[in-house]
């Protein structure tokens, strides 16, 4: 696509030049997005640069000695971490979304200008070609070469072609792109034990290589690292995979009809031996894609669009909250869908069939009512959903200012069962062994006042493995 006109009027290889310019960003504001990036022919660059935008200087400076581009950026903080770049603020006036305009470039005996057209919203226009004299609409990467459009532009990656699970451990083959060669080193780790592997060998451009990690695990997790180069963001590659129904990250428990002023809510859990990065993971769409968080080893998260009003109902600081758009849940029938990269890894689906329970949720595991955020209890994941006792309490809200209204329950079994009083942060409180009660009769009080925490609590009922909890709000 030719758009523009090179204007250049020193020697191409020896001379800075525009390289990239963004006058319309959709993802930020222009007042933030907007940019300007140059490149320098040889590092480090003596002379003073100056930008010029139709007419009037912009930006008057010298790059470090170690840049090999320079990046004019109206906010600086999205600039990206490398020492080959050499970023400042952009100032003057903000750069027309709906008109041509004109950027010139001077220092020394060099000078380069380009008559842009009429914006696109959220592309770049991009230089390109070996003679560098059309540029291209591209997705903006400020301060980072594109690595399709500048042919000299180095960018080594890897690409996983195949992997396939076997009972003697994972075995696959993966391709270098983007370089000639270069020296990869590589960790496969299980992600149910600390078992891990190591490989490291010379690739080269275009041959497809095999490897072996003699790890059983059903998920592993994938680390690479490639050798520095012009584009930084894909020298590591970090992936997890998987056999079907057996990925780490798992929705647990999902609450699409609390009670009122309380916001929707849904709890995924990490059941790996290893802190897992959440980026990469959404609800099956763009605009639904987890912010930059963790989640380490065996801990909860609960997922919500109003995470100060759920923080609130939570009362406890030590649970993650990970705040996300995702709409609104039905109360009646709904599916939750969450997703590796593009690839499905669990899904919740509830109707008339699965008897959502309102206002107390659902595990996604159990199907039994469930109200715990950021907390697993023992069983709470099994399957077993048989309950051979059923359970009354009074209320679900108490206050230490009334102590006439303890937590009072009652439990209709034909053996005895025990109940036990946990915290929010799961340690045990309390607990008693109550005797068989088939009429369900007795009432039992629950040292809720004196023993609970301010905030959440849970209840746990229970008969071997199968159990019964729910939570109650304990206020000063």
């Amino acid at each position: 696509m030719n758009l523009l006109t090179w204007v250049g009027a020193a020697a191409l290889g020896a001379c800075p030049y525009l390289a990239e310019i963004l006058p319309d960003p959709i993802s930020v504001e222009d007042a933030r997005g907007e940019f300007v990036e140059i490149r320098l022919p040889q590092t480090p660059w003596h002379d003073t640069l100056t930008v010029y935008f139709e007419e009037k200087a912009i930006w008057t400076g010298l790059a470090n000695a170690s840049a090999n581009r320079v990046l004019l950026i109206r906010d600086t903080s999205l600039c990206p971490a490398t020492d080959r770049l050499f970023c400042s603020p952009l100032t003057g006036k903000a750069f027309p979304n709906s008109r041509e305009s004109v950027f010139s470039l001077v220092s020394g005996d060099c000078n380069d200008s380009a008559e842009l057209p009429k914006p696109k919203a959220g592309k770049s226009f991009v230089r390109t070609d070996s003679l560098w004299s059309s540029w291209a609409y591209a997705e903006p990467s400020p301060g980072i070469p594109n690595a399709y459009l500048e042919a000299d532009a180095k960018d080594c990656r890897l690409h996983i072609d195949t992997l396939i699970y076997a009972e003697s451990g994972w075995k696959g083959s993966w391709t270098l792109e983007g370089c000639d060669s270069a020296w990869v080193k590589a960790y496969f780790r299980s992600t149910a034990s600390y078992t891990e592997n190591a490989w490291q060998g010379a690739l080269t451009r275009g041959n497809r290589t095999a490897f072996e990690t003699r790890i059983p695990s059903e998920a592993l997790q994938i680390q690479v690292i490639l050798p520095p180069d012009d584009i930084p963001g894909n020298d590591s590659l970090d992936t997890l995979v998987s056999r079907k129904g057996s990925f780490p990250i798992r929705i647990t428990e999902v609450h699409p009809c609390p009670e009122e002023g309380i916001p929707e809510w849904f709890e995924v859990y990490n059941a790996s031996i290893r802190t897992l990065d959440l980026s990469p993971f959404s609800l099956c769409s763009e605009k639904s894609a987890f912010p930059n968080v963790s989640l380490e080893k065996h801990v909860s998260a609960v997922v919500a669009k109003d995470t100060a009003a759920l923080r609130s109902f939570v009362g406890n600081d030590d649970v993650q909250i990970i705040q996300l758009n995702f709409g609104y849940l039905k109360n009646a029938a709904d599916t939750l869908c969450l997703c590796y990269g593009n690839v499905p890894i669990d899904s919740v689906i509830w109707g008339k069939e699965s008897k959502t329970h309102c206002p107390d949720g659902f595990s996604t595991r159990t199907g039994r009512e469930e109200n715990s955020p950021g907390f697993q209890t023992p069983g709470s994941l099994s399957a077993d959903t048989a309950l051979p006792f059923s359970v009354e309490w009074n209320a679900r809200v108490f206050s230490k200012k009334h102590r006439s209204n303890p937590l009072m329950v009652r439990v209709q079994s034909e053996s005895k069962v025990l109940v036990e009083l946990v915290s929010g942060k799961g340690d045990l409180l309390w607990k008693s062994e109550l005797a068989a009660d088939p009429a369900g009769n007795t009432w039992t009080r629950i040292p809720l006042l004196e023993k609970g925490f301010p905030g959440p609590n849970f209840l746990r009922i229970s008969q071997g493995s199968r159990e019964k909890r729910f939570t109650v709000i304990l206020k000063p």
